[in-house]
């Protein structure tokens, strides 16, 4: 994934959480394209954690 700036990070992430919530009401909650936009939804998660721990130092 591109180098993305914090605040187009959350964008995404709030994009990503909506896109994730309704896959889940409308495949259920095992279905692959909710797994598939939780587990994005996760990568970006971790990036933002990344970003915020290293300005913390």
């Amino acid at each position: 994934m591109e180098t993305m700036c914090p605040e187009k990070i959350m964008e995404e992430i709030e994009h990503k959480r909506k896109e994730m919530i309704s896959a889940a009401d409308e495949t259920g909650f095992l279905s692959v394209q909710t797994i598939s936009a939780s587990q994005k939804l996760d990568k970006l998660l971790n990036i933002i954690q990344e970003e915020l721990h290293i300005f913390s130092k």
